[in-house]
């Protein structure tokens, strides 16, 4: 009995520490969270959670170690001239988003990721059925 006690003590103990660690939980903050990155559809293309992961990964890369690729050199500043409400707050960087692999120069396609400058996935967008060089959210992005 007493080493039952002893023990259920150490871990009621131990409790108050688990919950008060910095590290117990990530902050909502911290730079590269992309937890709410998610599967997304733009125009009749639709995207895996992971395809979006990699595409984040992918541009952020090269924003990160200052190259561009591709005609248009992405990534690049996206302006949101559009006044996308977007899920994090940013300077903001775009870069294409590909039904098979990541970009790596050539053709962008119509459809895109847009990232903060902390690597943070903001939203997708397409030109595809928007006017001009405009564009609007894909699914979740509006």
């Amino acid at each position: 009995m007493f080493i039952k006690t002893l023990l259920t003590s150490a871990l009621v103990a131990s409790i108050p520490l688990a919950l008060a660690s910095p590290t117990a939980m990530p902050k909502e903050d911290s730079p590269k969270l992309v937890s709410r990155q998610s599967a997304t559809t733009c125009g009749s293309t639709s995207y895996s959670a992971s395809q979006v992961s990699a595409a984040v990964s992918a541009g952020c890369s090269y924003y990160e170690s200052g190259e561009t690729v591709g005609s248009n050199d992405y990534p690049h500043t996206y302006n949101n001239y559009e006044g996308f409400d977007f899920a994090v707050s940013g300077t903001y960087q775009e870069w294409p988003l590909l039904t098979s692999g990541t970009y790596s120069g050539g053709s962008p396609g119509a459809d895109r990721v847009v990232f903060n400058t902390n690597c943070q996935w903001a939203g997708t967008i397409t030109h595809t059925g928007a006017s001009g060089n405009n564009f609007v959210g894909c699914t979740g992005t509006s």
